[in-house]
């Protein structure tokens, strides 16, 4: 049960990435056409900006995944590793 609620928040974080990069994208883009002084710049900032956070937000909670999955096999291989002496 566990790995099914662990398996399921990688793909919902895959799912909110993308997400997260499409509108991050629609939101600088709509800057850039606004009309408004600095839009174009401001746009640019706005998907540069969001798709940096984005990537370090993701990275690191990929990075969280990893560290369970890595300790669960290192677990199990210490298991092993004392059952057969």
């Amino acid at each position: 049960m566990r790995e099914f609620f662990i398996n399921s928040a990688e793909r919902l974080i895959g799912v909110f990435v993308v997400l997260a990069a499409l509108v991050f994208t629609l939101v600088g883009l709509g800057g850039m056409v606004s009309g408004v002084p600095g839009g174009p710049l401001m746009g640019f900032l706005v998907i540069a900006g969001g798709l940096i956070l984005l990537l370090i937000a993701a990275g690191l909670t990929y990075v969280a995944f990893g560290i369970y999955r890595n300790t669960q096999e290192a677990n199990r291989i210490l298991a092993e590793t004392l059952r057969r002496q």
